[in-house]
């Protein structure tokens, strides 16, 4: 009978009324430990899924804020900081909270538990975000890419198979905030033609007005007028892609950490990446050595491991100095 009491809990609790309120795990009176247990699991699972914890408010991942922000600041400093960097900045850090705490509602398949998170950041970013897209109306050219990608991340979320795919966003932002940045470059980023090579000598205030807005739609389809001249500088892009690269290379050492396999890919793309950076005839030192660098960090966690059990947390830690040492090599390089 008591088993049968435990088992029906769920279907005649009170919503109204917390569940730890109406039970003390300690003080039961269950003379199974079975029934006990059985029972206090039950609670605990009710009451998480109804009330928000307080590190629902955060990643949870230890040095996601360092990998996500990193692009951004070098993003900011690389296009030059002004106003309008500053703001677009701070966009996406609000941006960002508003994605994995969404990711946390897909994932638990819209547990009213994330959901005031979420619509906090939500409201923050339409405060601080609608002011700058109604001012900045050009930023709507990265829209159709950063939708994709949400849209994809967070179908990932629902099927509880993350992948790393708003990575690909976050390296993006050194290339869309150096965009709006004070040191606005008009040469553009392959002549399309003789008469679009000439752009070099266009007006620079022209150029971040045409950066800053977005064409008529009569120029929608305009491919010179979408991307006008220093939207897409060629040095922005170069960080972006190296930014993916390496990142890209910490996700699979996570990878390899977590389920201790995949240490040959791991390996081989670190390997790689140095070869990219070594090889060409206009290599740069700091190139060099940050990929040795992130080589070595690839190939020493896994030995390491061998010996002794590292926490996630230390992972963690060093994988956010991996990408403090990206960072300054890349700006360096740039």
């Amino acid at each position: 009978m008591e088993f049968a009491r435990v088992a029906l809990m769920p279907f005649v609790l009170p919503r109204g009324i917390a569940a730890r309120r109406l039970f003390d795990c300690r003080n039961a009176g269950l003379t199974s430990f079975l029934l006990r247990t059985i029972r206090c699991d039950i609670m605990t699972d009710m009451t998480s899924r109804r009330k928000t914890l307080k590190r629902d408010w955060f990643d949870n991942q230890p040095g996601a804020w360092v990998m996500v922000m990193l692009p951004a600041v070098a993003g900011f400093f690389i296009g030059g900081p002004n106003l309008d960097t500053l703001w677009l900045l701070a966009t996406w850090a609000v941006c960002y909270c508003v994605q994995f705490s969404a990711a946390h509602w897909f994932k638990a398949h819209f547990s009213r538990r994330y959901l005031p998170p979420m619509l906090t950041y939500a409201v923050a970013l339409i405060v601080i975000g609608l002011p700058f897209l109604i001012t900045h109306t050009g930023i709507l050219r990265w829209a159709p890419l950063y939708i994709v990608l949400v849209a994809l991340s967070m179908l990932s979320s629902w099927l509880r198979k993350e992948r790393s795919l708003w990575g690909n966003a976050v390296s993006a932002m050194a290339t869309v905030i150096a965009s709006f940045g004070s040191a606005v470059e008009t040469a553009c980023v392959m002549p399309i033609n003789a008469a679009h090579a000439s752009c070099a000598a266009a007006d620079v205030t022209a150029t971040r007005a045409a950066i800053r807005n977005m064409p008529d739609l009569s120029q929608i389809f305009d491919l010179h007028t979408w991307w006008p001249a220093g939207s897409l500088p060629v040095n922005r892009l170069i960080a972006t892609v190296l930014f993916a690269l390496t990142q890209y290379g910490s996700v699979l050492v996570v990878k390899t950490m977590i389920r201790e396999r995949g240490v040959a890919a791991s390996w081989v793309w670190h390997v790689a990446l140095l070869l990219l950076a070594a090889v060409p005839a206009g290599r740069s030192p700091y190139l060099i050595a940050m990929t040795v660098l992130l080589l070595a960090r690839a190939v020493a966690l896994p030995v390491v491991t061998r010996r002794t059990i590292l926490k996630p947390v230390v992972t963690g830690i060093t994988e956010a100095f991996a990408s403090f040492i990206a960072f300054g090599c890349i700006i360096a390089a740039i």
